[in-house]
């Protein structure tokens, strides 16, 4: 099989007028989905009967449906393909007959492109042919391995090795069932990093991968770095309409792993995303049963039966659909006209069997469904007496919560105040003793040039600047004079100094003041902030921002260290001091957000009013 992959260039067939160069040049672009790559080989080519009908082609792929007329029997072999091609996509679409009118033009291209040996011609009409069944709801492998098994005989370079993989980790996404499948699954995400390591990303394969490996993740639980994959896959299909599939995709998926994370408003922000970016009938299904999850978790028990009403239906009109399909794909395999229809009258009669079971089931479900509902909301009355027992208690802990955000207040203005008198006894008191000592030591009329005498001096002098020294450092940090960024900046630069930790400090906006008692207590924050830099995320850099607005204070302190797991940290009541300076934060009214990635370091966000 492989040696036929080396055919030159000149074999083709070339009736249809097009360049068989340019033509195995765009197919073998679009095989990679590098669009403008394939634009290129158009461009500089002439204008064609065959390059006409690949740029339809190329824009019926990229969702601008195009339809073109062309009498087939003027083609060659390459603008059959072609032609073949740009049907499939023009009738690509959620109408049933349409679908299967692409399956048939997707396999008259895979029969041309497979008999004429057109290599690359051939590897995207698989592609195309594995897209269209992907997209269908629930299928399985019956349908996929043959084309998927077709791609793997022609295979020649890396590039197919990666598209193989990628359809390969998506079959295995749906067989999580036994431990085999998911040493397998690990295997196949070492190989796919390895084959995309020196992938760029701006090339459209590359979002490909940043999505199958966060579905993998997913699929074992790893929702931090699902999230973190997802969202690369999400900016690189922005402005690609050959990846809005995966665009509407990712960012449903977005929506259930912050719901799984327990930020509601968060889902449901991304599912109005998601909904607005879906237009096909089993997107909209995910959707409805997304919602009907998240309303549930909000405790909005009305929109989450409504939105569960809704898939249901929804459910049966994609199962139907799919049954259709399937049902229309078995007759396009026959052979002869009198199988074709046998098959199509059977069909028919289990689609209207089925039809009517799904039915049935459908008016049991909702029935079921209804009397769930209203069992819920029976229970609910009943339970009012307890929740508003649960209320009280829960304004008493709220009380406490207050009281004890008071008490750490209190402490830290103590704190402060000792401070304050501690430097001013030293710097009023003891060092005016000591500038007065030293006065009158320098007007005793002795030798002055007694080594005694000037040693003595010296051990006056170095005592008198300590004195003063102590003084300033047990001042607050914050001085009248100074303010919170010179502070800050000061710190940065005492501990940038030692070589073991770098701290830049930038400010946008810091031109006023504020008032000195917040000052105190946001630099004490930094302060803990950068000992825990130091003392436990291993960092070499670390960056402290300030952004003021008019009516907000925004801090940021990222590291590149060794980040921790929040859920962690979490379950340990926010340690390293965390919970203190939460709550410190919470007493001013402000927010305290925690982004933790292992081996990809830690940034702390904090919004505080002013």
């Amino acid at each position: 099989m492989l040696g036929c992959l080396c055919a030159p260039a000149q074999t083709m067939d070339n009736s249809g007028g097009g360049s068989p160069k340019t033509i195995e040049v765009f197919f073998d672009a679009l095989r990679r989905m590098e669009i403008n790559e394939a634009h290129r080989a158009l461009q500089e080519s002439q204008q064609t009967k065959d390059n006409t009908l690949a740029l339809a082609l190329l824009q019926s792929y990229q969702g601008r449906t195009q339809t073109f007329d062309a009498d087939t029997t003027e083609l060659g072999v390459d603008g059959k393909i072609l032609w073949h091609l740009v049907n499939g996509y023009s009738n690509e679409g959620e109408d049933n007959e349409n679908t299967v009118a692409a399956f048939q033009n997707f396999s008259r291209a895979i029969q041309l492109s497979d008999s004429y040996n057109r290599v690359n011609a051939l590897k995207f009409s698989l592609t195309s042919m594995l897209e269209l069944l992907r997209k269908q709801f629930f299928f399985g492998d019956e349908y996929f391995l043959p084309y998927l098994n077709h791609y793997r005989e022609i295979a020649t370079d890396t590039d197919d090795a990666r598209i193989l993989l990628l359809y390969e980790i998506g079959l295995n996404s749906n067989e999580k069932d036994d431990m085999s499948s998911e040493f397998q699954g690990l295997d196949m995400m070492r190989k796919l990093d390895s084959l995309f390591i020196d992938v760029s990303d701006e090339r459209a394969l590359k979002t490909k991968y940043y999505f199958e490996k966060a579905i993998q993740l997913k699929l074992e639980a790893k929702y931090e770095q699902a999230m973190y994959e997802l969202r690369h896959a999400l900016r690189n299909a922005n402005g690609q309409p050959e990846n809005v599939a995966i665009q509407e995709a990712a960012t449903w998926h977005i929506s259930t792993l912050h719901l799984l994370g327990g930020r509601k408003d968060s889902a449901l922000f991304y599912w109005n995303r998601s909904s607005a970016l879906s237009k096909k009938l089993r997107n909209k299904f995910y959707n409805e049963r997304l919602a009907s999850w998240i309303y549930k978790d909000m405790g909005q028990m009305d929109s989450a039966y409504h939105y569960l009403n809704e898939s249901v239906f929804t459910e049966a009109l994609v199962d139907g659909k799919q049954q259709r399909f399937q049902s229309a794909l078995l007759s396009v395999e026959n052979q002869t006209e009198k199988l074709k229809l046998d098959k199509l009258r059977l069909d028919n009669r289990r689609k209207t069997n089925q039809n009517y079971l799904i039915g049935a089931i459908s008016l049991l479900l909702i029935g079921t469904l209804t009397a769930f509902f209203l069992h819920q909301n029976t229970t609910k009355k009943r339970k009012l007496a307890e929740q508003e027992a649960l209320l009280e208690q829960q304004k008493v802990e709220t009380l406490l919560k207050e009281q004890e955000l008071v008490s750490i207040d209190a402490m830290i203005e103590g704190q402060e105040k000792e401070r304050t008198k501690v430097a001013n006894e030293l710097h009023d008191d003891l060092g005016s003793l000591m500038a007065t000592v030293k006065l009158h030591f320098d007007n005793v009329k002795v030798d002055k040039k007694d080594p005694a005498l000037k040693n003595a001096q010296d051990l006056l002098e170095k005592a008198y600047q300590k004195i003063r020294g102590m003084a300033h450092a047990k001042n607050s940090g914050v001085m009248a004079n100074q303010g919170l960024l010179p502070a800050v900046q000061k710190m940065s630069r005492t501990i940038s100094e030692t070589k073991a930790l770098e701290v830049t400090v930038e400010d946008f906006g810091m031109a006023d003041r504020l008032e000195n008692s917040l000052e105190l207590t946001i630099f004490r924050i930094i302060q803990e902030l950068t000992t825990n830099i130091i003392k436990h995320a291993k960092a070499t850099k670390a960056n402290i921002q300030f952004t003021q607005h008019e009516d907000n204070l925004n801090i940021i302190v990222e590291d590149n260290g060794k980040g921790f797991d929040i859920s962690a940290i979490k379950r340990a009541s926010l340690g390293m001091g965390l919970g203190t300076i939460e709550k410190r934060i919470e007493h001013l009214g402000g927010t305290f957000t925690v982004d933790s990635v292992l081996g990809k370091g830690t940034s702390i966000l904090i919004d505080i009013p002013v």
